[in-house]
């Protein structure tokens, strides 16, 4: 374990190659203000009753944003490609789809209604009139990569303020002996995107979102983020 010049940094280095991150003071500009890009993939059909992405469902606020449910979106009068795509990177997710004008939607997978005609996405968003945000029931879908990000690459989030709050996350517990442990865990399934570790109970906790539900982060509860 090596700790650099810093106080505020501090990098593991475990035999199996994992590296992770500390931020203390800048947390919060260090989990939110990503570097992320988008493209756009095309016009798909949505469903009000079993929307199309549903990342966001269980979460009540994102980036200090509201959640509106059922739909599990966030609706800004200054909704853009941009801000939804910001919005989305807080919980890493790969897709976001933008709707009706002011409507976000993330989500890990897309498509599952079909894809609709170009020209069902035809409508401006608000935050942006040069933009198309979908239509009625039609998303227009993007999706979204972390050029810096690296799967064995993990930042340490104090969680007295987390951006996201949730209540309804996928909790795998996991057998470990340390952090170090913990983490390669995580490291070997594709859908873990985050995990807590309690230093005193030796338990892991591997989550599918990126922030934990409540039980999960008390005092005791260390979150490591992935990427």
């Amino acid at each position: 374990r090596a700790s650099s010049s810093s106080p505020s940094r501090e990098m593991f280095r475990p035999a199996a190659a994992l590296s992770v991150l500390f931020c203390t003071a800048l947390l919060l500009t260090c989990v939110t203000c990503r570097l992320v890009r988008f493209s756009y993939l095309g016009c798909y059909k949505d469903n009000p009753s079993t929307r199309d992405l549903n990342g966001l469902s269980g979460v009540s606020k994102i980036g200090g944003f509201s959640v509106h449910h059922p739909s599990g979106s966030v609706s800004l009068s200054m909704m853009s490609h941009e801000l939804c795509s910001g919005i989305c990177s807080i919980g890493s997710f790969p897709y976001f789809a933008v709707q009706y004008r002011d409507e976000c939607y993330c989500g890990h997978s897309f498509g599952s209604h079909g894809l609709a005609s170009e020209a069902d996405c035809s409508m401006d968003c608000l935050g942006n009139a040069m933009q198309k945000c979908g239509g009625p029931a039609r998303n227009s879908v993007f999706s979204l990569s972390y050029p810096v990000s690296d799967n064995n690459t993990y930042t340490v989030v104090k969680q007295s303020s987390p951006p996201v709050t949730s209540g309804a996350t996928s909790v795998w517990p996991v057998a470990a002996q340390s952090v170090e442990d913990c983490l390669l865990r995580c490291s070997a399934r594709a859908d873990c995107r985050a995990a807590v570790f309690s230093r005193q109970e030796l338990a892991c906790r591997l989550l599918e979102f990126v922030y934990p539900p409540g039980h999960l982060s008390g005092p005791e509860w260390t979150l490591f983020v992935r990427g």
